[in-house]
């Protein structure tokens, strides 16, 4: 196989294009950093069990306000995880198919500007809403129950040819062919906007809830307990190697305020299959959208 081990740099978008703004937190987020501030001193454990119920609940469901085409032309479908009811979208008859994985408070239509492309590459492309997403059972949901759902879709559908993920969702894809069922193989695995250590993802949350060095100690073992591994062990640049994927395609952005680039740059020096494609001003989530980065994407697949 020829190797695709390369970086590629894209050129900074036309002038007049707006920066990706940096996430803003909920008002309600002041109270809970006072309340962790304070309590999680007092009681420790408790404080740890109600940020990891934070942690794993989603603030919001993602919907769409207006519907379009692409959406109404859709095959709904539904299938189980456990005992959730989740719910997939299905959109052409390849022979090959393509699975798209969204991220954190999103849903797998938000990923539906790559259905087209891959529509006219003959591909059959599948998208779900993952666990406490979209218009899928749960309040709740982890690393594990996610990538769980990407296992359950996976042997739903038969098998995928390639896997398109953004953020959250290419952690938990990686998690589930390493960890969950790596008897699955894929041929090209897209990672956009993806973190690499899950370790560092959970220490953010902590600082951004102030939960004090007590409490925040129990939560990261209650997390290791969870995961049933060291957290230090959950990261892509570690596990990736242990994954049947022929080649992958990592696509950042310089200006991504949610996940740093160099955790993109992680990824990429530790696989050997992968190539990096970095760009400079569409942010965490402008990335997926831009017409010429799925136009690459799609290309890579076909």
């Amino acid at each position: 196989m020829e190797t695709i081990k390369k970086v590629e740099y894209l050129p900074v978008p036309a002038e007049g294009y707006r920066p990706e703004r940096a996430p803003s937190y909920p008002p309600i987020i002041v109270p809970i950093r006072f309340l962790f501030g304070t309590l999680g001193y007092l009681m420790p454990e408790l404080s740890a069990k109600v940020a990891y119920r934070l942690f794993s609940t989603p603030r919001v469901r993602a919907r769409h306000q207006v519907s379009d085409p692409l959406l109404e032309s859709a095959r709904i479908f539904e299938f189980m995880y456990g005992k959730q009811l989740l719910k997939g979208y299905e959109w052409g008859y390849g022979g090959r198919t393509v699975l798209l994985v969204h991220g954190w408070e999103s849903r797998g239509t938000a990923l539906r500007s790559f259905v087209p492309p891959l529509l006219e590459k003959g591909f059959r492309v599948v998208a779900f809403d993952g666990p406490a997403h979209g218009n899928s059972g749960g309040r709740r949901t982890n690393l594990i129950h996610f990538g769980g759902a990407v296992r359950a879709i996976l042997n739903q559908i038969g098998g995928a040819y390639g896997i398109i993920t953004h953020s959250f969702g290419g952690a938990s894809t990686v998690f589930a062919l390493s960890s969950l069922q790596p008897s699955l193989s894929v041929e090209k695995l897209v990672l956009i906007g993806v973190p690499n250590r899950i370790e560092k993802v959970l220490r953010d949350a902590i600082a951004t809830l102030n939960v004090p060095p007590p409490a925040a100690r129990r939560f990261l073992r209650h997390m290791e307990k969870k995961i049933n591994a060291p957290l230090h062990h959950i990261s892509l640049s570690h596990t990736g190697k242990h994954i049947k994927v022929k080649q992958a395609l990592i696509l950042h952005d310089k200006q991504d305020h949610v996940v740093p680039l160099s955790e993109a740059q992680a990824i990429f020096d530790a696989w050997d299959n992968a190539s990096l494609l970095i760009s400079d001003g569409l942010g965490h989530y402008r990335l997926m959208k831009d017409p010429t980065l799925v136009q690459r994407v799609a290309d890579f697949m076909g």
